[in-house]
């Protein structure tokens, strides 16, 4: 009913359905014909009965996905009306994105988390945040969900997150976690507590006006000892060499918000966020080696 800048824009494609979420909004889409199934609805619509904060706060900054290993639908918001602050997860009870969701509330610390975005594994969910104080950037939040319990509906499904500051340099931001894209019915980690590593990419936006790297890490989730938890990589210590670029922001070409047109003649212009990768960082498996696709936006000249 009233515009929102940013959109936060995104989409799902499930068996039959697609799900567009835009910002304080969803709607169910049928896959073959594009027909309004359900919708729109406010964001809450997910958490509708289960109560504050879910409920009541519907904040924007969204996250819709497919779980193409077990058909079911994840939906994903933050609680920013803080601290304290929570992620609100809804995931689907079957492939019909308009049924029934098992819904949860997880605590998040240690400040305001932006930004969240997700990469979904068959026994893991992982989400990356960049956390605020009342001014200041302080890092980055790496999590991980139970996924094998969440999709039972199991009150017991745990988070585990770590907190990066970088060693106290604060390179580290804007991070993706690898989201899977194979449909094999579950990964070689899916019957243990110690769940395989995550691999995530982030951290281009640190060097002015480009670089020729791209930065990885690597989460290891132990849901039975999650003190034994790690993340490798932190400050920038996992470095990936790519071509030489110039960051694509606007505010080195022109406007300081938004530079790139758009076909229509008058349309309005785009923000690049070429300061960091878009998601999805995509991951698929052609049975002998692993390999990621991600873009990223640069200047061309």
């Amino acid at each position: 009913g009233f515009p929102v800048l940013p959109p936060d824009t995104n989409a799902a494609v499930g068996d039959t359905q697609v799900v567009q979420w835009v910002n304080l909004c969803y709607a169910v889409f049928d896959k073959s014909t594009g027909t309004l199934i359900a919708g729109p609805f406010a964001g809450t619509n997910f958490w509708k009965g289960f109560g504050a904060p879910c409920e009541t706060n519907n904040d924007g900054d969204i996250i819709i996905q497919w779980d193409k290993t077990n058909h079911r639908w994840l939906a994903a918001q933050n609680v920013f009306n803080g601290p304290p602050y929570y992620t609100c997860v809804a995931v689907s009870q079957t492939a019909d994105a308009t049924g029934r969701y098992f819904r949860y509330a997880f605590p998040q610390q240690p400040g305001f988390p932006d930004y969240p975005k997700w990469g979904l594994t068959p026994s893991v969910y992982y989400q990356t945040q960049n956390v605020f104080g009342t001014v200041s950037f302080l890092g980055v939040n790496v999590c991980a969900y139970d996924a094998k319990n969440m999709l039972k509906g199991r009150r017991n499904a745990t988070q585990i997150c770590i907190f990066d500051n970088s060693n106290g340099t604060l390179f580290d931001d804007s991070m993706l976690p690898a989201d899977d894209d194979s449909t094999q019915p579950a990964d070689r980690a899916s019957h243990s507590r110690t769940a395989g590593p995550e691999v995530l990419l982030g951290a281009i936006d640190n060097f002015l006006p480009g670089d020729t790297h791209v930065y990885e890490y690597v989460f290891t989730v132990n849901f039975g000892k999650p003190a034994k938890s790690t993340l490798a990589g932190v400050d920038g210590s996992m470095p990936i060499s790519v071509p030489a670029f110039n960051l694509a922001i606007c505010f080195l070409v022109a406007d300081p918000l938004a530079c790139v047109p758009q076909p229509s003649p008058g349309s309005e212009l785009l923000d690049t966020l070429g300061d960091r990768l878009m998601y999805r960082l995509a991951r698929f498996d052609d049975g002998r080696t692993q390999h990621f696709l991600v873009a990223h936006s640069v200047n061309d000249t």
